[in-house]
Formats: C-alpha cells, sequence, structure tokens
C-alpha cells in the first residue's frame, strides 16, 4: 500500500507540475500572441511593440540561470507558487488598463517571476520522483511548454476574433495563474529535499570524486550556445510568424494567430523523436544538434523562396523548422537536466540551458523586429539562415576536433560529443 501511494504521489507531482507550467505559458505569451494587435491598439512600431517580450525574454533568461544557481537554496514550494502569484497579477493590471510605456516595465518582471518554474520544478521532479519514473516525468514536462503555447495562441486567436476584446487573453492569464498558486500550494503535498539525490552505491567512487574538467566545460558550453540559437530561431519565429503572415498575404489578425497555433502543435512529437535521435545517434548530443540545425537552415532557406509566393508552403516550411529546433531545445533542456551525473544538480543544469534559450529568444525578438523595419522580412529571414548556418559549423567543428568515433560518458551512461 505504501509503495502504491508512493506512486500516486509522484504521477499526482508531475501532473501538477505540467498544469502549473501550461497555465504559465498562457501568462507569458498573452503578450506576444497579440503583438500584431497591439501594435494597432496603441499605433506604435515593429521594434517598439516587441520590447516588452525582448525584456521578458531577457529577464527571464539571465533569471533562470541566476535561479538554477541559487534554487537548491530555497523551499521549492515557496518559490513555485510566489512566481505564479506574481505573474498572475502582473497579467490583470495590463488587462486593467496599464499604459503602454508600463507594459516593458511589467512585462521584465515577469520574465523575472517565471524564471523560477522550470528550474525549481524539475529540480522538484529530480528529487521527488524515482528513477524508474524519470523517463515519463521528462516525456509528460516535455510537452508542457508546447502545451502552454498551444493553449495560450489558442485563446488569444478566439478573442483576436473580435479585435476590441483581445485584452480580455490577460484577464484569463491571470485568473488561471492565481488559481494554480492555490492549487500548488495545497494539492501537491509535501515536497521535500533527500539527504541525496544520487545514493552512494548508485556511482562508482571514481565519479563521485571527479572534478569539473575541461571537456565538460566546454561541452556545456557548446550546448548552451546551441540552446540560444535554436530558440533564437523558433522563438523569433514565434514571435513574429503572425505579423508575417498578416503583412505578407493579407490575412485577417484572428487567421494569423491561428496559423501560427501549428508552430508549437507541431512541436508535440519532439518529447519522443529528441529520446529516439540521441538513442540513434547514441547519445551524441552535439551530432543531434548539427543534423538539426543543417536541416532547420535548410527549411528557412525555403521560406525564402516562397515568402512573396504562398501563404501554404510557408506555414508548413515554418512547423518543420519549429520541429527540427523543438528536437534540439527538448535535448539542451529536458533530457540533459534530468539525466546529467556528477557535481551539476538538475536545478543548475535546467536554469542555465533554459534560460540560454531565451536570451536568444529575447535578442531574437528584438533583432528580427529591428530588421524587419529596415528591411522587410526577407532580411529577417536572411538573419535566421545565418543563425542556423553558424550553429552548424560549430557543431561540425567541434565533431572533427574531437574526432567523430571518439567516445566520452558524460550523462548518465550516455555517450556525449
Amino acid at each position: 500500500m505504501t509503495d502504491r501511494n508512493g506512486n500516486l504521489k509522484e504521477i499526482w507531482l508531475i501532473i501538477i507540475c505540467w498544469i502549473a507550467y501550461v497555465f504559465a505559458q498562457i501568462g507569458r505569451d498573452s503578450y506576444g500572441s497579440n503583438v500584431t494587435l497591439i501594435i494597432d491598439k496603441f499605433g506604435v512600431e515593429h521594434a517598439e511593440a516587441s520590447l516588452p517580450a525582448t525584456l521578458f525574454f531577457f529577464a527571464y533568461g539571465i533569471g533562470q540561470i541566476l535561479v538554477g544557481i541559487f534554487c537548491h537554496k530555497f523551499n521549492r514550494k515557496i518559490l513555485v507558487v510566489s512566481a505564479l502569484v506574481l505573474s498572475g497579477a502582473i497579467n490583470l493590471v495590463v488587462f486593467f488598463g496599464a499604459p503602454f510605456l508600463t507594459i516593458k516595465y511589467l512585462w521584465f518582471l515577469n520574465g523575472f517571476a517565471q524564471a523560477n518554474l522550470w528550474p525549481v520544478m524539475l529540480l522538484i521532479i529530480r528529487e521527488n520522483v524515482s528513477a524508474k519514473r524519470m523517463t515519463t516525468a521528462g516525456v509528460v514536462m516535455s510537452t508542457a511548454s508546447t502545451g502552454g503555447k498551444f493553449v495560450a495562441i489558442g485563446v488569444c486567436a478566439v478573442f483576436a476574433i473580435n479585435t476590441e476584446r483581445f485584452m480580455y487573453c490577460f484577464l484569463t492569464a491571470g485568473i488561471l495563474l492565481l488559481s494554480m498558486a492555490l492549487v500548488f500550494l495545497f494539492a501537491t503535498g509535501r515536497i521535500k529535499k533527500p539527504e541525496r539525490t544520487e545514493p552512494p552505491e548508485e556511482l562508482p567512487r571514481e565519479t563521485a570524486k571527479r572534478q569539473i574538467d575541461k571537456k565538460s566545460i566546454i561541452l556545456l558550453i557548446l550546448l548552451g550556445v546551441f540552446a540560444l540559437n535554436c530558440y533564437a530561431i523558433s522563438g523569433g519565429l514565434q514571435s513574429w510568424v503572425p505579423s508575417i503572415i498578416k503583412e505578407n498575404f493579407g490575412m485577417s489578425d484572428s487567421l494569423s494567430i491561428f496559423m501560427s497555433i501549428l508552430l508549437p502543435l507541431f512541436t508535440l512529437p519532439v518529447a519522443v523523436i529528441a529520446p529516439f535521435l540521441n538513442k540513434k545517434f547514441k547519445g551524441n548530443y552535439i551530432l543531434t544538434s548539427l543534423v538539426a540545425f543543417v536541416v532547420g537552415g535548410i527549411l528557412v532557406t525555403g521560406v525564402l523562396l516562397f515568402l512573396d509566393v504562398n501563404w501554404l508552403p510557408v506555414i508548413i516550411l515554418f512547423t518543420m523548422e519549429a520541429l527540427s529546433m523543438g528536437i534540439i531545445s527538448n535535448t539542451t533542456t529536458v533530457q540533459v537536466p534530468l539525466t546529467f551525473k556528477g557535481k551539476f544538480d538538475a536545478g543548475f543544469l535546467a536554469g542555465y540551458l533554459n534560460g540560454a534559450c531565451y536570451v536568444g529568444m529575447a535578442a531574437s525578438t528584438y533583432v528580427l523586429g529591428v530588421v524587419a523595419d529596415g528591411i522587410g522580412w526577407t532580411g529577417a529571414i536572411v538573419t535566421l539562415i545565418c543563425i542556423a548556418a553558424i550553429s552548424a559549423v560549430l557543431a561540425a567543428v567541434y565533431l572533427i576536433f574531437n574526432g567523430k568515433h571518439k567516445k566520452e560518458k558524460d550523462y548518465d551512461g550516455q555517450i556525449t560529443g
């Protein structure tokens, strides 16, 4: 009976973390998903309209890195609940008429609030879920961000049917986040940190005593760069696809937003595809990233060819691009934090790698807006092609330098880089 109760508690904890993160996604995408309507409502340019989202992603990225370093020192449940409450309150303030000049500051604060969620939740799961259920937890949490984006953009598309009511997205996000804070506080039971995340008997003595060597640091830096670059591509597309579709093909606001639902929707399979590819490549995460960036570069080049021709191939290529970049983000932000053994804990890895993703998204969202204002969307697409190409070259150089068949076991028995 005790084992059964323990299993149910673990499953329930995973479900609660998943729902909380889905709702949190609504609280962050409530602005970005409505950027075309915000431009019309407040009469601002692309670059100015992108500033709140850019500040959010910057604060979210840097905040996650800081949270990843220090989260193990604080009460996990309080961190998650506080983040949900603050983010929900900020969404409500925007709904009730915050001036546009203040939204960038509110969204910057929202970024720091939500930065607590991903690293702390993965740390909670790593510390409170048994090893036999860790793979399931990884698959489930892999869909949380994508599922949240799907729900967020869907909600925004529904409200955007009547352009005067799109602000209700912020009201919906605020209510859901505050409600989820109460659920997380009272329905998750006792969340504790075990005396040891990894029992001594499960680790070879040489592994337990090893120092963080130069090769591990280089590998983590490179994975951080790939996390940053893959989100610079996919995140930039997520932010600006509605504008691209509207301005290039004359679609309505609601339809252009609804079409962008396909981007997060088609990344759902990466929860299965990414682990499969990493297994196929014998755990070589760098090789997985190389293949994904090469494919991604080809797909974005295809977008350039159809950008002024027809919207259907553009949408198809954008969704395939989101899928290829999702493989990299899943590998870096889910697989690595939940399987890494040694000196780095799950909270640090999740904060560092997911933080890198959103720093990339912050820079890309603003830069693409500036480029679009200056030379149009063709220039923005060329920028994405360059990012993919540079990333592929870095991966290839790393593999060549280390030897294509050299095996380094750094990740839970998996072969990396």
